[in-house]
């Protein structure tokens, strides 16, 4: 597969990514593009039923997906159907549903891995959850997706790697941005730690980064960000390691990175020495730099 191009895709490459219409229904018009280890879909269909099952064929991934019909329905298995509204879909666990659309409808959808997921929120949601409250954040997801469906353009392996980057956080940002509602814990306290972790998460990189920094981010005192982290039996400077861990871990498995020494995957990650990430990796992970490449070659 050219992970540089967008193509058009029929029946048997949409049941490969667990997609399917049901009956004698007219065919999905589909098109796909894969950069790195993401993939991207948008169907667009008439009035029909679509089984959904990423479970099998994609287990490792989570499922972004932005719904838009006259009209929706949905059951899992033999339930009843259960109308739902246009709107983001998040299912961290992949996606078993079928899908009744009324009318034009259309869908756009990325398959992301779940284990990038999981290192911007401590617990993924267990099931899928239905948001048709839009925001400013999953609508430029949204489009930014939409855009690279519809540019005819061969994406350079460098486009690639960004494109893939730039989803993960995005996603990444929606999930910690929606993750009180899903969890049910959209406490104030909760609001402000998903808001430092989501400082963390894009400013782990810089070594400058520290505990006071990030409460001045979001506008708490230490203090109170601190108490704030404890009650989920974590601390600031814990979660700036363990968000490092995420992205030196990220460099290592990349084989574009291979010519960077473990030093410098350090430098980069934010760390101070190279002793600091194996401390973070064993921590995080139970794993070494060297073994995490090993384990990729192999």
């Amino acid at each position: 597969m050219d992970l540089g191009i967008v193509k058009e895709i029929g029946p048997r490459e949409l049941a490969e990514h667990g997609i399917r219409s049901v009956g004698d229904r007219a065919s999905l018009r589909a098109r796909e593009r894969t950069p790195g280890s993401i993939t991207l879909l948008h169907l667009r269909g008439a009035s029909n039923e679509v089984a959904i099952n990423t479970l099998a064929v994609h287990p490792e991934h989570a499922v972004f997906a932005f719904l838009e019909a006259d009209a929706l329905w949905t059951r899992r298995g033999d339930e009843s159907w259960r109308q739902i509204e246009s709107g983001l879909v998040i299912a961290p666990p992949g996606l078993a549903r079928t899908l009744r659309c009324q009318g034009e409808w259309r869908a756009t959808i990325a398959y992301i891995p779940r284990a990038a997921m999981a290192s911007f929120v401590s617990t993924l949601p267990a099931d899928a959850e239905i948001f048709s409250d839009r925001r400013l954040l999953d609508r430029a997801m949204q489009d930014f997706i939409e855009g690279l469906l519809d540019a005819e353009e061969r994406a350079t392996a460098i486009e690639r790697y960004a494109v893939e980057q730039l989803i993960v956080e995005m996603s990444g940002a929606i999930l910690l941005d929606r993750i009180g509602a899903v969890s049910g814990h959209g406490s104030p306290h909760a609001v402000l730690r998903d808001r430092a972790i989501a400082v963390i998460a894009q400013q782990c990189g810089d070594p400058s980064l520290t505990p006071t920094q990030v409460a001045r981010e979001v506008q708490s005192s230490l203090r109170q960000l601190q108490l704030v982290f404890a009650e989920a039996d974590n601390s600031v400077a814990g979660e700036i390691r363990r968000q490092r861990a995420r992205l030196a871990r990220s460099l290592l498995i990349d084989s574009r990175y291979d010519v960077l020494s473990i030093e410098q995957v350090a430098q980069r990650s934010g760390f101070q020495s190279p002793m600091s990430l194996r401390r973070a990796l064993d921590e995080a992970y139970k794993t070494t730099p060297r073994a995490l490449r090993a384990q990729r070659r192999g």
